[in-house]
Protein backbone atom coordinates (compact mmCIF):
# COMPACT_ATOMS: atom_id res chain seq x y z
CA UNK A 1 0.00 0.00 0.00
CA UNK A 2 3.20 2.21 1.01
CA UNK A 3 4.36 1.79 -2.46
CA UNK A 4 1.67 2.44 -4.25
CA UNK A 5 0.84 5.58 -2.70
CA UNK A 6 4.48 6.68 -3.36
CA UNK A 7 3.99 5.76 -7.32
CA UNK A 8 0.86 8.10 -7.06
CA UNK A 9 2.39 10.78 -5.36
CA UNK A 10 5.14 10.70 -8.27
CA UNK A 11 2.86 10.34 -10.66
CA UNK A 12 0.94 13.33 -9.65
CA UNK A 13 4.70 15.17 -9.35
CA UNK A 14 4.96 14.77 -12.77
CA UNK A 15 2.34 15.47 -14.15
CA UNK A 16 2.47 18.77 -12.28
CA UNK A 17 6.36 19.52 -13.61
CA UNK A 18 4.81 18.49 -17.30
CA UNK A 19 2.05 21.25 -16.93
CA UNK A 20 4.52 23.90 -15.74
CA UNK A 21 7.22 23.40 -18.50
CA UNK A 22 4.11 22.91 -21.23
CA UNK A 23 2.63 26.63 -20.33
CA UNK A 24 6.05 28.35 -20.08
CA UNK A 25 5.55 31.36 -22.51
CA UNK A 26 7.22 30.74 -25.94
CA UNK A 27 10.41 32.79 -26.65
CA UNK A 28 9.39 36.11 -28.69
CA UNK A 29 9.93 36.07 -32.51
CA UNK A 30 11.04 39.56 -33.71
CA UNK A 31 9.87 39.96 -37.37
CA UNK A 32 13.41 40.96 -38.95
CA UNK A 33 13.87 42.31 -42.92
CA UNK A 34 17.78 42.68 -44.03
CA UNK A 35 18.00 44.52 -47.52
CA UNK A 36 21.00 45.15 -49.24
CA UNK A 37 21.73 47.20 -52.36
CA UNK A 38 20.44 45.22 -54.54
CA UNK A 39 18.21 42.30 -52.75
CA UNK A 40 16.59 41.37 -49.64
CA UNK A 41 18.55 39.08 -48.03
CA UNK A 42 16.49 37.73 -45.43
CA UNK A 43 12.49 38.36 -44.54
CA UNK A 44 10.94 36.14 -41.70
CA UNK A 45 10.48 36.37 -37.89
CA UNK A 46 13.10 34.79 -35.42
CA UNK A 47 13.99 34.35 -31.63
CA UNK A 48 16.77 37.23 -31.05
CA UNK A 49 19.92 35.73 -30.24
CA UNK A 50 21.68 36.34 -26.57
CA UNK A 51 24.69 35.30 -24.76
CA UNK A 52 28.27 36.08 -26.08
CA UNK A 53 29.49 37.72 -29.37
CA UNK A 54 32.83 38.55 -30.47
CA UNK A 55 33.67 41.76 -32.16
CA UNK A 56 36.06 41.93 -35.30
CA UNK A 57 39.18 41.87 -33.26
CA UNK A 58 38.26 38.35 -31.17
CA UNK A 59 36.88 40.33 -27.71
CA UNK A 60 33.84 39.20 -26.50
CA UNK A 61 30.94 40.90 -25.12
CA UNK A 62 27.55 39.47 -23.12
CA UNK A 63 24.15 40.37 -22.95
CA UNK A 64 20.97 38.80 -22.29
CA UNK A 65 18.85 41.14 -23.89
CA UNK A 66 16.77 40.65 -27.04
CA UNK A 67 18.02 43.48 -29.41
CA UNK A 68 17.95 44.02 -33.24
CA UNK A 69 21.79 42.74 -33.25
CA UNK A 70 19.90 39.79 -31.65
CA UNK A 71 17.46 39.36 -33.94
CA UNK A 72 19.82 40.04 -37.18
CA UNK A 73 22.32 37.43 -35.75
CA UNK A 74 19.19 35.40 -35.88
CA UNK A 75 18.51 35.59 -39.18
CA UNK A 76 22.29 35.34 -40.38
CA UNK A 77 22.57 31.84 -38.91
CA UNK A 78 19.26 30.59 -40.86
CA UNK A 79 18.57 28.07 -43.97
CA UNK A 80 20.46 30.82 -45.93
CA UNK A 81 23.23 32.42 -43.97
CA UNK A 82 25.06 35.27 -44.35
CA UNK A 83 28.01 37.02 -42.86
CA UNK A 84 28.17 39.81 -40.70
CA UNK A 85 31.09 42.31 -39.30
CA UNK A 86 30.80 43.63 -36.55
CA UNK A 87 33.20 45.99 -34.66
CA UNK A 88 33.48 47.86 -31.53
CA UNK A 89 33.23 51.20 -30.10
CA UNK A 90 34.50 51.40 -26.27
CA UNK A 91 32.55 53.83 -23.82
CA UNK A 92 28.81 52.87 -24.72
CA UNK A 93 28.05 51.26 -21.54
CA UNK A 94 28.01 47.09 -21.33
CA UNK A 95 26.39 44.45 -23.06
CA UNK A 96 26.13 44.68 -26.37
CA UNK A 97 25.77 48.84 -26.68
CA UNK A 98 29.08 49.20 -27.83
CA UNK A 99 28.86 46.72 -31.28
CA UNK A 100 28.33 48.79 -34.39
CA UNK A 101 27.88 47.19 -38.12
CA UNK A 102 30.61 47.18 -40.30
CA UNK A 103 29.35 44.63 -42.93
CA UNK A 104 27.09 42.39 -44.14
CA UNK A 105 27.14 39.55 -46.53
CA UNK A 106 30.75 40.65 -47.23
CA UNK A 107 29.33 44.51 -48.09
CA UNK A 108 31.35 47.07 -46.37
CA UNK A 109 29.87 50.65 -47.29
CA UNK A 110 32.18 53.57 -48.05
CA UNK A 111 31.94 56.86 -46.33
CA UNK A 112 28.46 57.81 -48.44
CA UNK A 113 26.72 55.14 -46.95
CA UNK A 114 25.99 52.99 -44.15
CA UNK A 115 24.11 50.04 -42.45
CA UNK A 116 20.91 51.66 -40.96
CA UNK A 117 18.53 49.99 -38.39
CA UNK A 118 14.83 51.40 -38.55
CA UNK A 119 12.10 49.81 -35.83
CA UNK A 120 8.30 50.18 -37.14
CA UNK A 121 9.32 52.12 -40.09
CA UNK A 122 11.49 54.99 -38.27
CA UNK A 123 15.19 55.21 -37.70
CA UNK A 124 16.33 53.79 -34.32
CA UNK A 125 18.25 56.31 -32.41
CA UNK A 126 20.33 53.96 -30.84
CA UNK A 127 22.56 51.19 -32.13
CA UNK A 128 21.58 47.34 -32.73
CA UNK A 129 23.02 46.31 -29.45
CA UNK A 130 20.70 48.85 -27.55
CA UNK A 131 17.71 48.78 -29.36
CA UNK A 132 15.58 46.24 -27.83
CA UNK A 133 12.98 44.31 -29.58
CA UNK A 134 10.10 42.21 -29.19
CA UNK A 135 6.83 40.78 -31.33
CA UNK A 136 5.47 44.14 -31.72
CA UNK A 137 9.13 45.35 -33.40
CA UNK A 138 9.31 45.82 -36.93
CA UNK A 139 13.26 45.55 -37.54
CA UNK A 140 14.97 46.58 -40.59
CA UNK A 141 18.24 46.34 -41.43
CA UNK A 142 18.67 48.51 -44.38
CA UNK A 143 22.40 49.31 -46.67
CA UNK A 144 21.85 52.89 -47.91
CA UNK A 145 23.39 55.82 -48.89
CA UNK A 146 22.98 59.30 -47.41
CA UNK A 147 22.16 63.25 -48.67
CA UNK A 148 25.06 64.79 -48.48
CA UNK A 149 22.87 68.23 -47.24
CA UNK A 150 20.50 66.50 -45.14
CA UNK A 151 22.39 63.22 -43.90
CA UNK A 152 18.89 61.38 -44.66
CA UNK A 153 18.76 57.60 -45.22
CA UNK A 154 16.91 56.68 -48.32
CA UNK A 155 13.17 56.40 -47.94
CA UNK A 156 11.74 53.01 -47.06
CA UNK A 157 8.74 51.66 -48.67
CA UNK A 158 6.10 49.83 -46.73
CA UNK A 159 3.34 47.89 -48.73
CA UNK A 160 -0.60 46.94 -47.84
CA UNK A 161 -2.92 44.54 -50.41
CA UNK A 162 -6.47 44.94 -50.24
CA UNK A 163 -7.09 41.02 -49.51
CA UNK A 164 -4.96 37.99 -49.40
CA UNK A 165 -6.87 36.01 -51.54
CA UNK A 166 -8.92 36.44 -54.67
CA UNK A 167 -10.97 34.53 -57.09
CA UNK A 168 -9.05 33.45 -60.05
CA UNK A 169 -8.95 36.30 -62.35
CA UNK A 170 -9.69 38.70 -59.67
CA UNK A 171 -7.93 41.78 -58.88
CA UNK A 172 -6.15 42.91 -55.67
CA UNK A 173 -5.76 46.49 -54.82
CA UNK A 174 -2.23 47.29 -53.88
CA UNK A 175 -0.84 50.43 -51.85
CA UNK A 176 2.37 51.37 -51.44
CA UNK A 177 3.90 54.26 -49.09
CA UNK A 178 6.78 55.87 -48.27
CA UNK A 179 8.58 56.47 -44.68
CA UNK A 180 11.36 59.21 -43.75
CA UNK A 181 13.73 59.00 -41.36
CA UNK A 182 11.40 60.19 -38.57
CA UNK A 183 8.84 57.59 -39.73
CA UNK A 184 6.55 59.80 -41.78
CA UNK A 185 4.37 58.33 -43.70
CA UNK A 186 3.36 59.55 -47.55
CA UNK A 187 2.27 58.00 -50.67
CA UNK A 188 4.68 56.29 -53.07
CA UNK A 189 3.66 57.95 -56.49
CA UNK A 190 5.57 55.98 -59.14
CA UNK A 191 6.49 52.58 -57.82
CA UNK A 192 6.26 49.31 -58.94
CA UNK A 193 4.59 46.45 -58.11
CA UNK A 194 6.11 43.26 -58.89
CA UNK A 195 4.39 40.08 -59.43
CA UNK A 196 6.65 36.52 -58.66
CA UNK A 197 9.83 39.11 -59.99
CA UNK A 198 8.28 40.75 -63.01
CA UNK A 199 6.92 44.56 -62.87
CA UNK A 200 3.47 44.38 -63.85
CA UNK A 201 1.99 47.80 -63.26
CA UNK A 202 2.99 51.39 -61.73
CA UNK A 203 1.16 52.94 -58.26
CA UNK A 204 -0.36 56.66 -59.35
CA UNK A 205 -0.32 60.03 -57.25
CA UNK A 206 -2.27 58.47 -54.37
CA UNK A 207 0.49 54.98 -53.63
CA UNK A 208 -2.23 53.02 -54.99
CA UNK A 209 -2.56 50.52 -57.87
CA UNK A 210 -4.54 47.41 -58.67
CA UNK A 211 -3.42 44.16 -60.57
CA UNK A 212 -5.19 40.81 -62.25
CA UNK A 213 -4.16 37.73 -61.34
CA UNK A 214 -4.82 35.19 -64.06
CA UNK A 215 -4.55 32.05 -63.31
CA UNK A 216 -4.94 29.82 -59.57
CA UNK A 217 -1.89 29.64 -57.26
CA UNK A 218 -0.09 31.93 -55.06
CA UNK A 219 1.94 35.70 -56.48
CA UNK A 220 4.57 37.21 -54.25
CA UNK A 221 4.01 40.70 -54.33
CA UNK A 222 6.45 43.72 -53.14
CA UNK A 223 7.36 47.23 -54.72
CA UNK A 224 10.25 49.08 -55.69
CA UNK A 225 10.88 52.52 -56.65
CA UNK A 226 14.20 54.26 -57.70
CA UNK A 227 15.81 56.60 -54.88
CA UNK A 228 13.48 54.15 -52.16
CA UNK A 229 14.53 51.24 -50.30
CA UNK A 230 12.15 48.31 -51.44
CA UNK A 231 8.90 46.76 -49.77
CA UNK A 232 9.10 43.91 -47.84
CA UNK A 233 7.28 40.89 -49.96
CA UNK A 234 3.33 39.79 -49.24
CA UNK A 235 1.81 36.98 -50.34
CA UNK A 236 -1.72 36.69 -52.35
CA UNK A 237 -3.53 33.38 -52.85
CA UNK A 238 -5.77 33.41 -56.20
CA UNK A 239 -8.20 30.01 -55.23
CA UNK A 240 -11.45 29.70 -56.22
CA UNK A 241 -14.20 29.65 -53.79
Amino acid sequence: MANHRLRATAAVIAALIALVISAAPAAAQTPIRVENSKSTLFQGSVTPVTGTLKDNTGASHTTAKSTALGALVAASRGANPFALDLGWFDGLGGGWAGFYLAGVNGVTPPSNAFWALKVNQKLASVGLGTQTVGDKANVLVYYTTTDPVTFATEPTLGIGISSPTVEPGGRVTITVSQYDDAGNKSAAAGAWILVNGQQRVQTGMTGVATVRLAKSGQYRIKATKAGTIRSRKLWVTAASS
